[in-house]
Parts: C-alpha cells; structure tokens; sequence
C-alpha cells in the first residue's frame, strides 16, 4: 500500500533510544490529521524489533496508525538494510527522528525523489536532508536546511495553562521516562526521607516490570508514607503534572512538558544526550541538574529538593524563566513549516 508519509522511529532498552522517539514522532503524525493536512492512511511508521529495541510495537499498537516492525537487524540504524527499504519504499516523505543518521543513508533516499525531514540529529545525514529540525540541541553545525531552539519542541499537547506558582511547596511529582533505564526512581525513593510527608509526591511510571513495582511500594510501605503515590501510564497524565510546584524529572520530552506548564524541575539524565539537555536547562535558569555529570550523587538530589523546598524566590524565578522559554506551540510552527515547504504532499 502506498503511504504518503513515513515515520522512521524506534523505542526500547538499548542505550540513547527511551521512547522519546516515538512518542514525538506520534504527536506530530496526530496533529497532521487533526489539521486534515493528512488521513492516517496516509501515515505509516517503521521501526525495529530486535533486542533492546523492543518497545516501538508496544507504543504504536494502541496509536491507531498503520505500521510495520522489522526484526533481524532490517532497520539497523544507517545499514544497507535500511537504506534499501527506506530507499524502495513507494512515499513522498521520510521523518527521520533518530539521534544520528548517515550521509549515505540521506543521500541515497534523496536521489530516490524522496524528501527527507530529521528531528535532533546528530549525524552527519543531517546537512544532506531537505529540513533538519533541531528543537533540543543547540550545539549542530548551521546549515540552510537548519533550524533550531525551544519554539520548535513538539510535546503533547497545543495549549499550556500554566501552573500557579505557590508560596509554599505542597506538591512534588517526579518521572523518569518511558524507559526508567537506570532505575532512577529507586534513586529519587532513597533521596526523601527528609521531605515533609505533608507534602504530596506523585510518581509516574512508563514501563516497568512486576518486581521493580513491588520494590517501590514497599519503600513507600516502610517509611510509613501515605501521601507518595505511584502511577503507570496514568490517563491524567498532564492534569498530574500541571499541578506541581517543581519536580524531579529525566532530561527526556517530560522536563520539557514541566517546563511548558511553568514548573521548575530537578534533571537527572538517563543518558549522555540528557545530560547535555539538562545543562542546557539549567543554563536557561529552568531546571537544576541533580547529578555529578552522568553519576548519582546522593548529596546532590536531597540538596537539589530541599533548596526548591526552602528557596521560594528561586522557585518563582525558575517558574518565570520557564514560560519564558517554552510555550509548547512548536508542532504548530513546524506545521505551518512543513505545508510550505512540502507542497503537493499535503491536502490544501
């Protein structure tokens, strides 16, 4: 079948992947038929399903578009196999959201009459697609086909009501991703004995196995802790979110989604690229990186939550920058983007 608009996209285990992918890919692909620019038949996403890559057909299956998931290494990133059925595929538009793509791999689709879009692309496929958008990393090389910053994030919603910045915290929610890879909600669980159990902790969870779950509520259990709440995939996902007075939070697409709503947040990088997210952040006067570069510090979280707890003024200023900074309008503008540049593959 014949499919306007390719998706290129994995999530999993292996190291970089999460299911931050994914899930902006999804959100872009829903907001393209929402504005009728696209059928979701006009829609279908590849991705992997080889070892550490196992968590894309999980994430698309309730998604509502077609897809396809290749194992046997097909889709390795920048293979041949990949450049053949990419470059063999009957569509007009490839969105390649990956940390690195080749020049091989870009220029081989191109010569095929297919346009090519990257998202947060390391690579050096990057300066050879027809639009590279950058909305996370600030440290690419300039090129035509560029453009970059925060007001061209795409997260999961259009509108931001921002949250009220209160005087005293009463409200704490901490989240580690799709993918907790480095098990960092057992890290913030043993970082909080010293917080007032007045305060509400909200926890949310992505994937997670049986026996981690049981591990949490029984540190919840033990310290006799009725106000800390443990949520997986929760459907009230933002309205929990909305309502914190900071939080704890991997450097992935949720501390950007804090951010939207004007919530200070405490970053802890699961990987090497959030670690660089985080510190960007931080220099923005948003968030406050609450490791020693990729190691855990214990020190450094409890010293983290406490001055957020105590400082008030620096809350309200973090808060500020972060309204400042991101408005969460970036799938409308690279809409408005890709209609123009991409006319013929979109309906008028």
């Amino acid at each position: 079948m014949h499919h306007k608009v390719i998706f290129r996209c994995d999530a999993g285990h292996a190291p970089e992947i999460g299911t931050g992918h994914i899930a902006r890919s999804k959100t872009l692909a829903n907001e393209l038929v929402n504005s009728k620019l696209l059928s979701k038949d006009d829609i279908i996403f590849l991705t992997r399903d080889d070892p550490g890559f196992d968590l894309g057909k999980k994430y698309l299956k309730k998604s509502g578009f077609n897809f396809e998931v290749f194992a046997d290494q097909k889709l390795k990133a920048n293979s041949d196999s990949e450049k053949y059925i990419l470059c063999n595929a009957n569509t007009k538009i490839i969105f390649m959201d990956r940390l690195e793509t080749s020049e091989n791999l870009i220029k081989s689709i191109s010569a095929r009459g297919i346009k090519v879009v990257t998202f947060d692309d390391y690579g050096d496929g990057r300066n050879f697609s027809d639009l590279a958008i950058s909305s996370i990393f600030d440290d690419v090389t300039h090129s035509l086909n560029l453009i970059t910053g925060y007001k061209y994030l795409i997260l999961s919603k259009n509108v931001y009501k921002k949250s009220i910045i209160r005087n005293n915290v009463s409200n704490i929610v901490a989240t580690f991703g799709g993918n907790d890879a480095r098990d960092l909600c057992l890290h913030f669980l043993k970082n909080i004995e010293f917080i007032d159990p007045k305060i509400k902790i909200e926890i949310i969870l992505g994937k997670v196995e049986e026996e981690d779950i049981y591990r949490y509520k029984n540190i919840v259990k033990e310290r006799l802790n009725n106000n800390i709440d443990i949520h997986i995939f929760p459907n009230n996902y933002h309205e929990i979110i909305a309502n914190a007075d900071f939080a704890i939070s991997s450097g992935g697409l949720s501390i950007f989604e804090f951010s939207a709503y004007g919530v200070p947040s405490i970053g802890l990088p699961q990987y090497p690229h959030q670690l660089r997210t985080i510190k960007n952040l931080e220099k923005a006067g948003i968030s406050i990186l609450g490791t020693l570069e990729m190691n855990l510090s214990n020190n450094k979280l409890s010293d983290a939550i406490k001055m957020l707890i105590s400082d008030n003024a620096l809350r309200k200023k973090m808060a500020i920058k972060c309204r400042d900074s991101i408005d969460g309008n970036g799938v409308e503008r690279i809409k408005d983007i890709l209609k123009v540049k991409f006319k013929g593959v979109f309906y008028e």
